[in-house]
């Protein structure tokens, strides 16, 4: 199961995760000719929740923010196929920011068949709040940011919403509990990997989609395994007070890569692969973290071939966050 996450398209002010219409339709229609399935959120709830079946290698699609651009130029793409799609929103944005949908907007794309969710209701990085709080109000805050987002949409579109995506993807432990008490059935992170029917459903993988993600990119995501893992260190969505000196992890199902082709990227570290030793009889590896790495969100990626068809890559990726002098 791949869940995909766009941003905006076609924008005069293109950022890295701007979209080109011509990109978005060559990857849309891939899956219509390569008859992959894309389903509504709402089947993956199911899915986790209840066990229902899905079909095999399934899609969603998911839209984050709520640029003009989600309704004027994905949604006449997206309905062009007959593909779902769930589009998440902040409503701080909503009918005020410029280059943001209205309500209107949104309740004429919701009467058609749009999923609409929350995104917070201003988008902060929740991990990461700009003035000092204690923990009795650090608490409020997210709980205010989640709850609030969703009575708002319910409010303005009369239908109840389910998910969240957070914000930036930042996320650990603590938020990820307030959004389950707040009512939600999932929540979407940026960590790039697919999930399954064991995944946490507030902690689900999404591929981003940037600027330059070619068809082969896109097309290559179809060709994934996961690595499974254990032992993590830092754990995924741990937030500590300093830079940890190595990253280590266990491979659980090592017997089904090629040892020698593992690499991991830490994008706060670098942007390059780096090759790492795995011992072949646990799985265990460790990555030393070099003494200039910044303090912030950590996304690291693993990747390996697979040792049956070295085609087929197996990957996994995690996050913690790395802060001095956290107040909460």
């Amino acid at each position: 199961m791949t869940v995909f996450c766009y941003h905006t398209f076609d924008s005069r002010t293109p950022t890295d995760f701007t979209l080109s219409s011509a990109r978005f339709n060559e990857q849309l229609r891939f899956l219509y000719v390569q008859k992959i399935p894309v389903i509504p959120l709402s089947a993956l709830e199911d899915h986790l929740a209840k066990g229902t079946p899905l079909p095999e290698r399934s899609v969603v699609i998911t839209i984050d923010d709520g640029y003009k651009s989600a309704k004027t130029i994905a949604w006449p793409i997206l309905q062009r196929y007959g593909f779902p799609f769930t589009l998440y929103v902040y409503p701080h944005a909503i009918s005020h920011l410029k280059g943001s949908l209205t309500w209107d907007d949104l309740r004429l794309m919701a009467g058609a068949g749009a999923d609409i969710e929350s995104h917070t209701q201003t988008h902060p990085f929740l991990t990461h709040p700009e003035v000092a709080m204690n923990q009795k109000d650090y608490q409020a805050w997210i709980d205010y940011e989640v709850s609030e987002s969703k009575h708002r949409i319910e409010e303005e579109l009369k239908r109840p919403v389910t998910s969240l995506a957070y914000p930036y993807g930042g996320y650990d432990e603590f938020v990820a509990e307030r959004v389950k008490l707040a009512g939600y059935h999932t929540a979407l992170t940026c960590e790039d990997g697919d999930v399954d029917r064991f995944t946490d459903p507030w902690r689900l993988n999404r591929r981003l989609i940037f600027h330059n993600t070619s068809l082969k990119t896109f097309a290559y995501a179809f060709l994934h395994k996961p690595l499974q893992l254990a032992d993590l260190s830092p754990r995924d969505g741990e937030r500590t007070p300093e830079t940890p000196l190595e990253i280590t992890a266990r491979i659980v199902n090592f017997p089904q890569i090629q040892m020698d082709t593992v690499q991991i990227l830490v994008n706060k570290i670098d942007r390059h692969w780096h090759g790492i030793a795995i011992d072949p009889k646990t799985g265990k590896f460790s990555f030393k973290v070099p003494p200039h790495a910044r303090h912030g969100h950590y996304f690291a990626s693993l990747i390996a071939q697979d040792k049956t068809n070295p085609a087929i890559k197996r990957e996994a990726s995690w996050s913690f966050i790395v802060r001095r002098n956290v107040s909460k």
